[in-house]
């Protein structure tokens, strides 16, 4: 009895050692499936990161794109708020100022046309960085009566 025990014993040790030894084998990763994950994984990483770097650009643009029409609103909303008299109403012409916002210089270009009625002038108000003023950011356009 002892001996079909230990028989027993050995055959089961023999099963395990091969079925260890065939679990080695198939529980890995091959080097081709290896690269072929990496591979996938550069593609992706390189997607991602263009991805975000083409949202922080956009990001900045609409900051400058919303600080420049703040400057233009608040430019003719000055205008507007100015006292009017015979003597200081605008006539026909461009001005151009420097402004600086948030850290950065500004371009202004406000230009006043005339309209088909003597009382009121037609006030285009462009906003440009300083350093590209050929390049207009935002512009806003208002009418600004005598009276």
């Amino acid at each position: 009895m002892v001996t079909a025990v230990l028989s027993g014993i050995t055959a089961m040790k023999g099963n395990r050692r091969r079925s260890a030894r065939c679990s080695c084998r198939n529980s890995g990763f091959t080097l081709v499936e290896v690269m072929i994950a990496l591979a996938v994984f550069a593609v992706v990483s390189a997607a991602l990161v263009k991805s975000a770097s083409f949202s922080l650009l956009q990001t900045d643009t609409l900051r400058e794109r919303g600080i420049a029409e703040l400057i233009a609103r608040n430019r003719l909303s000055e205008l507007r708020a100015a006292p009017r008299q015979d003597s200081t109403f605008r006539g026909p012409g461009v001005d151009r100022e420097s402004v600086t916002m948030a850290g950065r210089d500004w371009e202004l270009i406000v230009t006043t046309e005339s309209t088909e009625n003597e009382l009121m002038r037609r006030i285009n108000v462009q906003v440009a960085r300083e350093a590209d003023p050929d390049s207009v950011v935002a512009e806003l356009t208002g009418f600004l009566g005598r009276y």
